[in-house]
Order: C-alpha cells, then structure tokens, then sequence
C-alpha cells in the first residue's frame, strides 16, 4: 500500500522561494528531501528570467559532464578489475625473451611477441635492441644473410636453417632448392616426391602470396604432396606433428 507522504507549509513555501531566486527542480529536491515530481508540482507555472534559465542550463551541463566522466571511470574499473595485469618491468620483459630461447632453443621472431612487440619498441628502441639487451645477437633480416646448416646447406633464411638441421636431425635425407621441373621456381626442401616449404611471409607481399598458389596447384597438378610451414611451426613439437616422419620414409 503506497502511502503519501505529508509536506508542510514551511517546506512549499521554501521549495517556491528556491525556485524563484533560479534553482532547479532536481536542485531544490535533493536541498529540500523531496521528490522531483513533487518540486515540480509545487512550482509548477512559475516564471523564471532569461539570465535564471540560462545559469541554470550551465549548470546542468556541468553535473552532467561530471557525471559522465565518473560514471565511464566506475564501469571501467568495474570492466577491467578482473583483467587488468599490472604493467612488467624492462627486466621482465627481456626475461621474457630469456625463457623463451631456453624453452626453445633459438631466438623468438618478433611476429611471436605481437601482444607486446609495441611494448619492446616503446621501452628499448626497437625488437633487435630487446634480443641484444637479453645477451642474443638479433636474428637478421629475412633473405638479407645466408645461413648454413650442419649439413652443408646453404639456407636463405635463419628459418630454413632450423628445418633443415631439424632435417638433418632425424636423419632424413634432403635436397635444397629443388627446382619444380620446367619453371623459374624452386622449392626450398625436397625429400622424394614431398615439397617441403617456410613460407615466412604468407600474407604480407601479394607477390609471395601469389607464388605461394602457383607452387600449391603445381603440386597438385603434379600428384606431389606439399608440406607448408610457418613461423609458429618453428617449434621441435610443433614440426614432428606438421612434418610426418613415417611420411618421409623414416
């Protein structure tokens, strides 16, 4: 049962004063204990000056405004407690590159950090300054120094030179560069009838990309399998599982 609370005359009247000197409704409910509705009753066809109306505009504005502001920093504090990690310090993050290189066995590409690649930039200069920092020397450029794997092998990139010594490893017998018959293009592992090829910049150079297809239909054309490794192949698991030895003869 709802029951109407009682006002006295003191109360209207002050509510009647407030308006005329220019407050607004909200203004003289939360001065006054009284309800919104309730103010506007009480004062309802009361006149109020230009000046009046437009101070009382501003100040609308202004609660407004503020309680925008605050009202977005309670819902993101609320929205990010649960998640919110505190910021790491440079030790952990060249740390970071440390344990990865001991899990792993080689440097980490910058591709394999893009969670926080910006954050390394930011705070040393650049990714090469990071793997210096950490007591590695960088891995160059991709094609701009060639490697040579435990066998002999001259490889294009740091990448290739891990499968081939991943190759090498298990004992399988390999050729590099193995061209794909009557065409200008080669192959980067050949073990039988198998292709075996990194392609490292899958999706950042149309050319490459349109290379890629060119090499997948000739395979296809040509019964040969094609084994495709990428970057986040680059792991000893990782390749026992793309890269099937029973496949490979072994």
């Amino acid at each position: 049962m709802n029951i109407k609370r009682q006002y006295s005359i003191e109360v209207k009247d002050k509510a009647k004063v407030l308006r005329r000197k220019g407050w607004t409704h909200r203004e003289i409910g939360k001065e006054l204990g009284v309800a919104f509705s309730t103010v506007f009753f009480w004062t309802k066809g009361m006149n109020l000056t230009p000046e009046q109306k437009k101070a009382m505009e501003k100040r609308r504005n202004r609660y407004s405004c503020n309680f925008d502001i605050e009202a977005r920093r309670v819902l993101a504090r609320r929205n990010l407690s649960s998640s919110w990690k505190p910021t790491p310090t440079d030790e952990e993050l060249i740390q970071r590159i440390i344990n990865f290189y001991k899990k792993q066995g080689r440097i980490p590409f910058k591709r394999e950090f893009n969670n926080t690649y910006k954050e390394y930039r930011k705070r040393f200069g650049s990714w090469n300054n990071s793997i210096k920092l950490a007591g590695f020397e960088p891995n160059p450029i991709i094609f701009s120094k060639k490697f040579i794997a435990k066998d002999g092998h001259l490889c294009d990139s740091y990448a290739e030179k891990i499968i081939d010594d991943w190759l090498i490893k298990h004992q399988i017998s390999h050729k590099k560069n193995f061209p794909y018959q009557n065409t200008k293009m080669t192959a980067d592992f050949s073990v039988g009838d198998i292709r075996i090829e990194y392609f490292g910049l899958s999706g950042e150079n149309k050319l490459y990309d349109e290379i890629i297809n060119r090499k997948r239909k000739f395979c296809q054309k040509n019964n040969l399998k094609l084994i495709e490794i990428y970057p986040s192949d680059l792991f000893p698991n990782r390749l026992s599982k793309i890269v099937n030895l029973e496949e490979l003869g072994k």
